[in-house]
């Protein structure tokens, strides 16, 4: 794995950076960088820093997941799983851009996170997808107590009709 990310033009020093540079825009940086490249270990270096203290490097982070496309799915889908709420969101978010079945289909269980904040971002994301087998899931999520996942269900129904 480690010769693949050298292959496709990882630096170590990158790697570096994105883990424990002090400076939240250089950290940030690293992680766009690291997703221009791709590969299987600039995308764990990325699930990690969803978990960043700093709210700019975590989007970073999620941005350049979504960007590294259908190869992150796998690590975002299980970044899901994730106990901290916060992993959970970005890896929602980035999967709500990435135009793969299997994002979807990790979206419709993140419907029923206990955390509010991933319930709109898996809903936000499925109307992103246009998928049009997540309907039923949706309208159901219509009922939340939240009224801004309720609003994101009612947009990606929107979007779907």
């Amino acid at each position: 794995m480690a010769d693949e990310g050298r292959a496709r033009g990882i630096r170590p020093a990158e790697m570096e950076v994105l883990s424990s540079h002090p400076d939240p825009a250089e950290r940030s940086r690293a992680a766009r960088e690291l997703g221009g490249i791709g590969g299987d270990e600039a995308i764990a270096a990325l699930v990690l820093a969803l978990r960043d203290p700093s709210k700019e490097v975590r989007a970073s982070a999620a941005g350049a997941l979504a960007s590294a496309g259908r190869h992150a799915v796998c690590a975002l889908a299980a970044a899901l799983a994730d106990g901290d709420w916060v992993v959970r969101y970005r890896a929602a978010e980035a999967l709500g851009s990435i135009r793969d079945p299997r994002s979807a289909a990790a979206l419709l269980q993140a419907l029923g996170d206990g955390r509010d904040h991933v319930r709109y971002m898996a809903a936000k994301g499925l109307g992103r997808l246009g998928e049009r087998g997540a309907a039923g899931a949706l309208r159901a999520v219509l009922a939340d107590e939240n009224p801004f996942v309720r609003r994101a269900a009612r947009d990606a129904l929107a979007a779907l009709e």
